[in-house]
């Protein structure tokens, strides 16, 4: 399906240079989405977009210095390197707790669909 949807992409641009880096990031978020939610979500959806927004950009105040020595997050820069890592990452946590739950109604009614079906063919 990811696939498919990238392929379309790149045939919209009818052979006009254009940068891939966005459209990748997409398709490969949407694949782990996929595996973690079971369903895709669609690349103009605004909480998609939001999500990978800030997972780019916790991942550009990613510090290797603040893995390294956790002492200098006292020191000014790194403190507030951290504290915006902290509110990124909550909201990424909020989304996947979000659509963890959704997800989990789904499957729950979809199972409770077929264990009645199951139910009501036996009696």
């Amino acid at each position: 399906m990811e696939v498919e949807e990238m392929i379309n992409k790149v045939r919209e641009q009818q052979g006009r240079p254009f940068d891939m880096q966005q459209l990748i990031m997409y398709c490969v978020a949407n694949v782990i989405m996929s595996m973690l939610f079971g369903h895709r979500f669609e690349h103009n959806d605004p909480a998609f977009q939001e999500l990978i927004s800030t997972i780019h950009e916790g991942l550009s105040y990613f510090s290797i210095a603040l893995e390294l020595f956790p002492a200098v997050r006292i020191l000014p820069y790194f403190k507030k390197m951290a504290a915006m890592n902290i509110g990124l990452w909550m909201t990424i946590d909020s989304f996947i707790r979000k659509n963890t739950a959704a997800c989990l109604q789904v499957c729950i009614s979809t199972n409770l669909h077929k264990h009645s079906a199951v139910v009501h063919n036996e009696s």
